[in-house]
């Protein structure tokens, strides 16, 4: 597909991947790369490995192989660098990376690449009638991680920036709708991009002096809308400052029923409230759906039964996977039942502030089944003190 004059999107669909690193991806997810034709044809990042016949014909159909005398890796993890390798083999390219790059890719492969330039931050290259250049954005996500900018036709190809996980044969956000592809994007970041938020702020900073008519990501659909450009380049602003939504996130993990009872006297009092609340059951939503919520909420409310003296598992892993995260200036509260003994579920409250959450309040807990009477109780503790 001819994005612009001389600018290719080889686009490989990935129907049937529905995980990725522990993440859901019920839509599957394309690899993205990008050929700029010219005096000398450039090639922007490859495919995973077991794409290679369909990568390699589409290729084909625009350029034979031996004609592509450039390529440039902009993040060596394998779902973008998997067949660069074989890439050069059949065309005698030069590959063009940064430093790190380079080492991982050489760390990846086990060789050395012997044509091989490596660029440094703000480099530009002159390469025929082709000019380019690169901004290093270490730790968005990985340290080896730059992107590429083509000035002349203002073109940023910005690797797993702004990205989404969604298979599609379109290729431009507006074709899929905006909204649909915000709320991938977003549990993109939530999910893979959220702990190195200080980096993605110098990165933004660094690329705001640039004058972008497309954003050009290696998952999903491309960003050509000059509305939506600043749409999601305000949304990475706001997700790498951890600002706070308002909806509330009700969060839990329930064996027989009581905990759930709980959860459903908390949303109710916040829709009372007029407060935007969601509920989400830990044995049915994947915690990469949940995940990608929080960048919307103000304050998540965790709910969990106990088993065999510890919060159950599936809490356990969500909030395991949440410390890693580092979501920060949020506010969380916690309430759960228990059959024995309580403790566990003070142990819970201090995994949360572990985790990076404010928790103002300690928890409330009920024993076995809720009665009517303490469901009231839980209601009017998380309407005036977690709600106010």
């Amino acid at each position: 597909m001819e994005i612009v004059k001389d600018v290719y999107c080889i686009k490989t669909v990935d129907w049937d991947l529905k995980t990725f690193h522990g993440y859901s991806t019920p839509y599957g997810t394309t690899y993205n790369a990008y050929l700029c034709k010219g005096e000398e044809n450039i090639l922007i990042d490859t495919a995973k490995y077991y794409c290679e016949e369909q990568f390699f014909k589409m290729l084909e159909s625009i350029v034979p192989i031996k004609k592509i005398s450039y390529v440039i890796s902009n993040h060596a993890e394998l779902d973008h660098s998997g067949l660069i390798v074989k890439l050069l083999e059949r065309s005698g390219a030069t590959l063009i990376c940064s430093q790190k790059g380079k080492e991982n890719l050489e760390r990846h492969f086990h060789r050395e690449f012997s044509k091989i330039i490596v660029v440094q931050d703000k480099q530009t290259l002159k390469i025929g009638n082709i000019s380019l250049q690169f901004f290093l954005t270490p730790m968005v996500h990985w340290p080896d991680s730059m992107v590429t900018y083509l000035p002349d036709k203002k073109l940023l190809f910005s690797n797993d920036a702004f990205g989404q996980h969604i298979a599609s044969t379109k290729f431009f956000v507006d074709e899929v709708g905006l909204d649909i592809v915000l709320r991938e994007a977003r549990k993109y970041y939530a999910n893979i991009v959220n702990p190195y938020a200080s980096s993605v702020k110098k990165v933004l900073s660094s690329l705001d002096s640039l004058d972008i008519q497309m954003i050009l990501p290696s998952h999903g659909l491309i960003w050509r809308d000059r509305v939506q450009i600043e749409t999601i380049v305000e949304k990475y602003s706001k997700w790498a400052g951890n600002e706070a939504g308002q909806k509330i996130l009700i969060v839990y993990a329930t064996m027989w029923g009581s905990t759930k009872k709980m959860a459903e006297r908390c949303y109710l009092e916040a829709v009372e409230k007029k407060y935007e609340a969601e509920m989400m059951n830990l044995s049915i939503k994947h915690i990469s759906d949940i995940v990608g919520e929080i960048p919307e909420a103000k304050i998540l409310v965790f709910g969990t039964s106990v088993l065999h003296n510890q919060i159950l598992p599936e809490m356990a892993g969500l909030i395991t996977y949440l410390s890693g995260l580092k979501f920060i200036g949020r506010k969380a509260w916690t309430f759960g039942s228990y059959g024995w003994a309580e403790f566990p579920l003070r142990k819970f409250e201090a995994m949360l502030k572990e985790a990076g959450f404010e928790v103002p309040h300690t928890g409330f807990y009920i024993k076995f089944v809720p009665e009517q009477q303490q469901l009231v109780e839980l209601g009017k503790f998380f309407r005036e003190k977690i709600l106010d």
